[in-house]
């Protein structure tokens, strides 16, 4: 089976990641906490560590895993494989001297989110195809161009290259062994640990009993669903983000400096993940200050302080290469502040334009309406067709009245989670963005729901909407388990599921078999260039500055293609006008296939062609 070489893989990466995290644990937690808490925890935070050592690695062009590297990576993992079977083993021998069973209620609970993360599984184990844009766009193409050219340069094409990319790191064991759905498993792993971390900081800080409608609120929503299936990041945003909040919750127990320095270096990681993720950390110190000012009459400015720079010290090696490329620590944004090398007030305001289409609206009207638009009108709020969000906060919205008779540190989860949905409505409304802040509102409801026995209906009707919104979402990805099958169980190769499933893989296959390897290629209509194995650009308007820009006339426009060193173009007409709508550079592509400047090499098939620039014989 195929999938199985993809499995070996993240055990590996899980081995290494929990060692080094249980090397480094002294660092955030104290010795008496739960396995679960343990290991969530320790492999989280391995993850991250080992995320760095690939950016060393990758600074000094040394991106590959040398012999120093793997017995770096597998004595930790090994280590810690050893001390699990050895607590494995004394848990065994408690648990027959006290001759203690675990309850049916347990046995069904666990048994289910087996069951869904097995039905998930599937779809991820599978190569990258039409549903990972993102993936195939930079995700896993520019981590293949990193690995391609030993560790990381400067990529002018595409601004995405510039983002924080923890999680892109950790693609890159995979990638370097050729096994892009290996890469998947990754994220499909930081899914399952933000299941696990959820149900961690319900039974830690709330009421244990709470944990499986928890986990099950956040386990079952469609989005989460589809993106565990993904190469993308969204999911270790939000693990970071309840890590960082169990760890602060536990600093306010026990006042220990560890707990708020692992606080400070998940949020670190959290903002190592995606620039949306620095919000986290002024919010994490905002509560602080106020949770101590409310308990003890005292603002803790140091503390709150220390936890914001050990925060911003784990993330900084990002945001300064991004600094060191570019000019700009948070590039392609706050253009009009920062600046930024191959960018342009124009190119900033068209990014503006692009991530305000997503919602409603930015007016306190539309903010009030949230609950209802993000359930009944997810389409405005996704760039993927059928992510759906379900209607964790449209039954959150009458639960929220009670939090007022709560505990504090229930109270301030809720301003935590208000403050993340203010900030996300004040920026872009992408939905998946907002899953750090759904699984924050999974322990709320949870946490509410059971704090009284007045309660236990609306339990019931809970579970029961939480379970609807999970087999929805099993609905939803039902055709890509189907499709997916044939090639996770080695009926099918991956040349063929993808010749299916991806239209431009046939395009891109021609053309690392048929084209010269000094080829180059300018990408129109699309940004999936993670099949080609030639050099490539994206080369619509809009994406990089090289490429923005007006010609006079088809001639001037392939001069300058083949200045740039492009030799052939693939097109792909789904995705531009058609001839009659067509502007700007996708008008000169019709015009120059007309004039036969554009040489078709690969007829149109699904939408996509392939052509090679032919220049006049007296300009070559």
């Amino acid at each position: 089976m195929n999938g199985i070489h993809s499995i070996w893989i993240v055990v590996v990466l899980i081995l290494a990641g929990s060692g080094l995290g249980w090397v480094a644990s002294g660092l955030w937690r104290g010795k008496d906490e739960p396995f679960l808490d343990r290991f969530v925890l320790g492999t989280a935070m391995g993850l991250g560590i080992l995320s760095l050592i690939l950016f060393a690695g990758a600074a000094r062009h040394r991106l590959y895993l040398p012999w120093a590297g793997v017995v770096m990576f597998t004595v930790p993992g090994v280590l810690y494989a050893v001390f699990v079977i050895a607590e494995a083993v004394t848990s065994v021998r408690n648990w027959m001297r006290e001759k203690r069973m675990p309850s049916l209620v347990t046995v069904i609970w666990v048994a289910l989110f087996i069951c869904l993360a097995l039905v998930v599984l599937i779809p991820a184990l599978a190569p990258p195809s039409g549903s990972d844009w993102d993936s195939l766009a930079y995700h896993l193409a520019i981590p293949k161009l990193y690995l391609q050219h030993g560790g990381f340069y400067y990529i002018d094409f595409a601004s995405h290259s510039n983002f924080p990319f923890l999680v892109e790191m950790l693609y890159t064991p995979a990638l370097s062994m050729n096994d892009p759905a290996g890469a998947k498993l990754v994220h499909y792993l930081y899914g399952v640990l933000l299941v696990l971390s959820v149900v961690m900081l319900v039974r830690k800080h709330f009421n244990a009993k709470a944990a499986p409608l928890a986990a099950l609120a956040i386990a079952g929503m469609p989005i989460v669903m589809w993106e565990a299936t993904t190469a993308y990041i969204d999911l270790a945003t939000a693990l970071y983000t309840v890590v960082a909040v169990y760890l602060l919750l536990e600093y306010f127990d026990k006042a220990e400096r560890r707990s708020l320095v692992g606080c400070g270096i998940a949020a670190g990681f959290a903002a190592s993940t995606k620039m949306t993720g620095l919000t986290l950390i002024p919010i994490l110190g905002i509560w602080l200050l106020i949770d101590r000012w409310a308990a003890e009459r005292g603002v803790e400015w140091k503390r709150a302080l220390m936890l914001c720079g050990v925060a911003l010290l784990v993330c900084s090696p990002w945001y300064i290469k991004t600094l060191i490329y570019t000019g700009n620590p948070v590039y392609p944004f706050f253009y009009s502040i920062f600046g930024g090398k191959d960018w342009s007030q124009e190119l900033a305001q068209g990014y503006t334009i692009l991530q305000a289409k997503f919602g409603m609206g930015h007016d306190l009207a539309s903010f009030v309406y949230l609950p209802f638009d993000l359930t009944f009108h997810s389409e405005r709020f996704y760039d993927m067709p059928g992510l759906f969000v379900g209607p964790i906060l449209l039954v959150a919205v009458p639960l929220l009245f009670f939090v007022r008779h709560q505990s504090r540190k229930l109270l301030g989860l809720t301003l935590f989670f208000l403050a993340q949905m203010v900030m996300w409505f004040a920026l872009t409304q992408q939905s998946r963005y907002l899953i750090p802040a759904f699984a924050i509102l999974a322990v709320i409801i949870a946490a509410i729901a059971y704090s009284d026995e007045r309660f236990k209906v609306t339990r019931i009707a809970l579970y029961f909407t939480f379970a609807a919104t999970a087999l929805f979402g099993i609905l939803m990805l039902g055709f890509q388990i189907v499709t997916a099958a044939p090639v996770v169980f080695g009926s099918e190769t991956q040349d063929q599921y993808l010749s299916k499933t991806l239209p431009i893989y046939n395009a891109e296959k021609w053309i690392n078999e048929n084209t010269p390897t000094t080829s180059k290629v300018a990408l129109f209509g699309d940004t999936r260039g993670f099949y080609l194995d030639r050099d490539y650009v994206w080369a619509d308007w809009g994406h990089n500055k090289r490429f923005t820009r007006s010609f006079a006339s088809v001639d001037e426009f392939i001069s300058y293609l083949r200045s740039q060193g492009v030799t052939h173009a693939m097109v792909n007409f789904l995705y531009i006008p058609a001839p009659g709508e067509a502007t700007g550079t996708y008008r000169l592509i019709y015009q120059a296939i007309d004039a036969r400047r554009f040489v078709p090499v690969y007829e149109r098939v699904r939408g996509v062609a392939v052509y090679r620039i032919r220049v006049p014989a007296a300009k070559e």
